[in-house]
């Protein structure tokens, strides 16, 4: 047994058993020199589940010799919905195509045996889909049109990736060709088109230019998004699955129209596939768990909706930093909190980069991020927040009790109790009900500081007294 079909897993007493195709996988992986996890290659031979084609139900029509059957109509008819799918996606997705390898390559097989073969009649029935298909088909190439736009302006590696998606675009309009004319010439012209740039050859190239970050789109787009959006990860994974995947529509094209090119050339493009999947998940994992955007990119999200004057109420400003929060493609979770300046607002950093705290234009607002490492077991601060959710404060002959609360709350204080805590510590002179808050789910818990909860302070003159209601966050 080759080691391609024993892979051991971390349990050497139950090695992995592998299916023909993902031996064939393996081997290309281990030539090229790919790493590919099991679980990636266990996707991809589910994407590429053959589809199972029809029996034979009898000819449709019969003439000059060539029968074309139900089962061929039916054919056509599944690679047209394929084509839809991926024209409602807007782009070729090597998961909508993998299970349609087998009717992409027969349609192929059955242009090339339409030519001269066959005499279509006016209404005959797999020339009417056979058309349908070429208007999915180019309808689709628009919407590529525009993806490989993007991937050709971009600066970094311009003329590769300017000569991949030309070349896949001219092998794309010729493939349309012989769908449209179905004669010799037309396949004579679209098979020298490929021999020149081999769709094969191009993933190769565009495979090397991805493993490296200095000429990766993905990477470079990202670095461009203060915020390192969701969005901007989906558009490019997006795109560059798309330029691979037209690839392997146009490979498989190839394979079942021109008598002398096999399967070789989809099997090894599927194995970069793979491959790229692979790398995909290392892009997720990097951006999920590595905070590039803070705290510059999300400091110029605060500084935008300050500046935003549309933004008039607390509750506006509030739900503009949320959306740009939950776009960040980010596994780190946030507490924010809008509140008017007419209010006492005092904080401790432990770090500066721990909180964004920013008072302008009659609101503050503060955006605080998990920290890396808990300062305080959970069980401490309970205690203390439970030791300090009412407070008192005696200021003999102080009348005005909202400089009692200032002074309990001056910045020596803060200071001198966020040092104790060792960690971010956040308070504001009033109660929640003046306060617009969002936060993330964590454990169970509203928002990443271990704590956020509503305390009193109960202020004396010597002669009456009266509770202010304070809104305290302890950090973790």
């Amino acid at each position: 047994m080759s080691e391609a079909e024993n892979v051991e897993s971390k349990d050497v007493e139950n090695p992995i058993k592998l299916s023909p195709f993902l031996v064939t996988i393996t081997k290309i992986a281990m030539e090229e020199g790919d790493y590919i996890s099991h679980q990636t290659l266990t996707e991809l031979e589910q994407m590429v589940t053959p589809d199972k084609i029809p029996q034979k139900k009898g000819p449709v029509v019969v003439r000059l010799g060539f029968e074309i059957t139900n089962d061929q109509l039916d054919t056509v008819k599944k690679v047209i919905s394929v084509v839809k799918d991926c024209l409602e996606i807007g782009g070729f997705i090597s998961e909508k195509l993998g299970k349609f390898l087998g009717p992409i390559g027969a349609v192929a097989g059955l242009v090339s045996d339409l030519i001269d073969l066959f005499e279509p009649e006016k209404e005959d029935p797999v020339m009417k889909e056979l058309g349908e298909l070429k208007k999915q088909l180019t309808a689709l190439s628009q919407k590529m049109t525009a993806h490989f736009d993007d991937l050709k302006s971009f600066i970094v590696e311009q003329n590769f990736y300017d000569k991949y998606t030309t070349s896949l675009t001219k092998l794309y309009m010729f493939m349309l060709d012989t769908l449209t004319h179905r004669t010799k010439e037309s396949v004579k012209a679209f098979e020298e088109i490929y021999r020149k740039n081999k769709p094969q050859e191009l993933v190769y190239e565009m495979l090397a230019k991805l493993e490296q970050d200095s000429t990766n789109p993905l990477r470079w787009a990202m670095k461009g998004d203060h915020l390192q959006s969701k969005a901007t990860f989906q558009k490019w994974k997006n795109i560059l699955e798309g330029a691979i995947s037209e690839a392997l529509f146009l490979e498989t094209y190839a394979s079942g129209l021109l008598p002398d090119v096999g399967k070789h050339g989809i099997n090894m493009i599927l194995e970069k596939i793979g491959r790229f999947q692979e790398i995909v998940k290392k892009w997720d994992d990097y951006y999920l768990n590595t905070d590039d955007f803070w705290p510059k990119g999300v400091q110029k999200l605060v500084d935008e909706v300050h500046e935003n004057k549309s933004l008039s109420s607390k509750n506006d400003k509030i739900d503009e930093i949320w959306k740009g929060i939950l776009s960040i493609h980010t596994n780190f979770k946030f507490y924010v909190v809008v509140v008017s300046t007419d209010h006492i607002v005092r904080y401790y950093k432990h770090y500066e980069d721990q909180a964004i705290t920013s008072s302008r234009e009659g609101f503050h607002i503060m955006v605080y991020r998990s920290a890396r490492k808990q300062a305080r077991e959970k069980h401490w601060l309970d205690q203390y927040m439970f030791d300090n959710m009412r407070e008192s404060r005696s200021e003999t002959f102080q009348f005005d009790h909202w400089q009692i609360v200032r002074n309990h709350l001056s910045q020596d204080n803060i200071d001198r109790i966020g040092k104790y805590l060792g960690t971010f510590y956040f308070v504001i002179g009033q109660s929640s009900n003046h306060i617009a808050s969002k936060f993330s789910t964590m454990d169970g818990s509203d928002g990443p500081g271990c704590f956020t909860f509503s305390a009193t302070l109960e202020c004396s003159d010597g002669f009456s007294s009266t509770t202010a209601s304070l809104f305290k966050l302890y950090g973790n």
